[in-house]
């Protein structure tokens, strides 16, 4: 059972002025990055109106009082448990009526300059049903750009590793040749804006993800229905990334997002060949790691990676 509570405020949602877009984070124990957050998006000298949607997916962390008693204008809506980010998404974008929503993570650090770039492009651009730009690690070195959508090659070189060998970011596209606005394939949603119009045409995000794939998906509705999405090169946005889960329980639910994005999108045979190649390396690396087992030194490790392949193995046998 989801529980919901509406904090009071004074947005200007709720005087009648209709903000220029919202803003939708995503909390589950997060605090530490999610005040940080915040303060990027209220102190970011932002130009364009906005008001900002909190779902909290259960946090135990005392993330809840801290918004509460810090943002007393933000709208939270409360979960009781966590019921996955690609439906606590759609919860805040169902709580906003703005023009434009931005989903945004909380472990990011916004510049309003980007921000305003976004609602800027979307304003003149009326084919751009999502726009984004640039992710950059906490030290400013390139994390990812733009991605085509997936192939079994490519999944492939990235099960491997292969791919970050022939590119930096793979499956991420560096953009030096790019210095203007373009129509690309898919973008995280780390840091993405949509247009309302074009969310009320194909859909909001699909609540089968729990999470990983959603994004790729809505956008690969969106291209399909007539609707473009850009990327801008030069907004950037801080993203410090993977700060709810570990690796190994990550390659479980990331591999999940890739076998039902392949049968929604791509059909059987595509996805029983994804399972294959998947669920093969998988077996070819608990070989490995179970020879690792026996030396001392790699007993932890190649145990948490025992259990983490053994568990994409059952995947592709079954997807839970």
């Amino acid at each position: 059972m989801t529980t919901e509570t509406i904090a009071e405020n004074n947005s200007d949602m709720n005087l009648g002025n209709m903000p220029d877009f919202s803003i939708v984070l995503v909390c589950w124990n997060n605090k530490d990055y999610l005040k940080p957050c915040l303060e990027s998006l209220y102190n970011g000298g932002l130009k364009r109106s906005f008001d900002v949607v909190v779902v909290d997916n259960g946090s135990t962390d005392g993330s809840q009082e801290m918004l509460r008693d810090q943002y007393p204008d933000i709208l939270i809506i409360q979960n009781d448990h966590n019921v996955g980010l690609a439906k606590a998404c759609n919860q805040g974008m169902e709580a906003t009526d703005s023009p434009y929503v931005l989903l945004l993570n909380n472990d990011t650090l916004v510049n309003g300059e980007a921000l305003d770039a976004f609602v800027d492009f979307m304003e003149n651009t009326p084919d751009a049903g999502a726009v984004g730009g640039k992710l950059l690690n906490e030290d400013g070195s390139f994390q990812a750009g733009y991605a085509d959508f997936s192939s079994l090659w490519e999944e492939f070189l990235i099960a491997t590793h292969i791919g970050e060998i022939l590119r930096e970011g793979y499956p991420s596209h560096l953009d030096v040749d790019i210095q203007q606005p373009t129509p690309v394939g898919w973008l995280s949603s780390a840091c993405l804006l949509l247009r309302r119009a074009a969310l009320n045409e194909v859909g909001m995000l699909d609540e089968e993800y729990f999470i990983y794939g959603d994004e790729a998906d809505l956008q690969y509705r969106l291209q399909q229905n007539g609707w473009k999405v850009y990327y801008l090169p030069s907004a950037t946005t801080l993203h410090y990334g993977g700060r709810s889960m570990n690796r190994w329980r990550r390659r479980k639910m990331v591999y999940r997002g890739k076998m039902l994005f392949y049968r929604k999108n791509y059909g059987p045979v595509k996805e029983g060949s994804l399972r294959v190649l998947l669920g093969g390396l998988s077996l070819v690396k608990l070989a490995g790691w179970g020879g690792a087992y026996v030396l001392p030194g790699k007993r932890d490790v190649a145990k948490k990676e025992l259990n983490s392949n053994i568990d994409v193995v059952k995947l592709c046998l079954k997807l839970e």
